[in-house]
């Protein structure tokens, strides 16, 4: 009997052991999946000022970097050295344009094939057969250029009034004028408070711009053909034809840098034709 009660009593023991393992084996897996409190974060103590922008510090360029480095010099130094490089390109490119068109070498090489001009022709015709015949960039650059100086030099009484005639009293027309043509004038050009046409007439003949004086009739005449700054002398009309012509010869629209740096490459190579020793 007291082996039996032994017995009972150690299986008692073992199931109390067995019991309580269990109890902390799960306590200890609840414990696993809680989530700890994170700690509260403290409170920034900078205060930023409202509504003031920040500086941004830009990079620069590798390339701006390289040269700032390499010449010592400033950034409008180095936009105006990047312009330069782009206009250079790009006249390289027309360069290649023109003498695969008219299969030369070299632009110099254009004043080497002059136009052929007709017998005995005028320098009043001159000018008028090379818009309409020559096939030379070269030719057409430099007729440019003297197309230009013209119109800018160019002065005559309409070109005059063009500039300094801007309005006109309606009643001074119909005295100085013919009542019965204010109908085909312009509206544009009335207005209530000109100065009376003698006195600007007068104003525009003191300024000596032209050796013949402007009269009212001048004025008139030039009123009824033009409205206000419509007028166009003929020499800007020849500039716009030799840009049309020049376009149709090299596909491109003519540019003042282009157009010297024509000039200045086929006048180089006219200067040493004439100073070989042949």
């Amino acid at each position: 009997m007291e082996n039996v009660s032994a017995v009972s009593r150690t299986v008692a023991t073992k199931s109390r052991v067995r019991k309580s393992n269990q109890v902390e084996r799960l306590s200890s897996k609840k414990n696993e999946h809680k989530v700890p409190k994170q700690a509260a974060k403290p409170k920034k103590t900078e205060v930023q000022a409202v509504g003031v922008a920040q500086p941004v510090e830009t990079k620069k360029p590798r390339h701006m970097e390289r040269f700032l480095e390499a010449t010592g010099k400033t950034q409008q130094d180095y936009y105006s050295w990047a312009t330069e490089v782009g206009r250079r390109m790009h006249i390289n490119k027309l360069d290649a344009l023109v003498c695969a068109r008219l299969d030369v070498y070299t632009v110099a090489h254009l004043v080497d094939k002059p136009t052929v001009l007709p017998e005995d022709i005028g320098l009043v015709e001159l000018d008028e057969y090379l818009v309409a015949h020559s096939e030379n960039p070269y030719e057409l650059a430099t007729l440019w250029l003297r197309a230009q100086a013209d119109a800018h030099a160019w002065v005559s009484k309409e070109s005059i009034l063009n500039e300094w005639l801007t309005g006109i009293r309606k009643e001074d027309f119909e005295h100085y004028g013919d009542k019965n043509h204010t109908g085909d004038v312009s509206k544009k050009w009335w207005m209530k408070d000109a100065a009376p046409l003698d006195a600007k007439l007068h104003e525009i003949n003191d300024m000596q711009l032209l050796s013949a004086e402007i009269t009212p009739e001048d004025a008139i005449d030039f009123i009824k053909a033009h409205k206000p700054g419509g007028y166009v002398n003929p020499a800007w009309n020849l500039v716009a034809t030799v840009e049309n012509r020049f376009r149709e010869v090299t596909t491109f629209r003519i540019k003042d840098y282009y157009v010297q740096h024509l000039v200045k490459m086929c006048q180089g190579a006219r200067a040493e034709l004439a100073d070989a020793p042949f």
